[in-house]
């Protein structure tokens, strides 16, 4: 069984300013619940998402069909003459 939380241990949550999983500090606990973290890269605290938050990314087929759209079309190469 692994050790209990405690305030300063490090815990990975989603962070709604980074727009990432990153790892997080314990700030606050309620009856040994994390209730409150804090990025350790922006600095935000709030509440313990359990890791859930933010949209689900788009896979990478579905980014590079964005991006093959956004390309002009191919022009024909001139003829040379021989």
């Amino acid at each position: 069984m692994p050790d209990p939380l405690k305030l300063g241990d490090t815990i990975d949550d989603y962070c709604s300013r980074c727009k990432l999983l990153m790892n997080h500090y314990v700030v606050s606990l309620v009856e040994a619940e994390v209730r409150k973290v804090r990025c350790q890269t922006c600095g935000n605290e709030h509440n313990y998402r359990q890791g859930k938050g933010g949209k689900k990314k788009d896979t990478v087929k579905s980014l590079f069909d964005q991006v093959v759209a956004g390309l002009p079309a191919p022009s024909t190469p001139p003829r040379t003459k021989k």
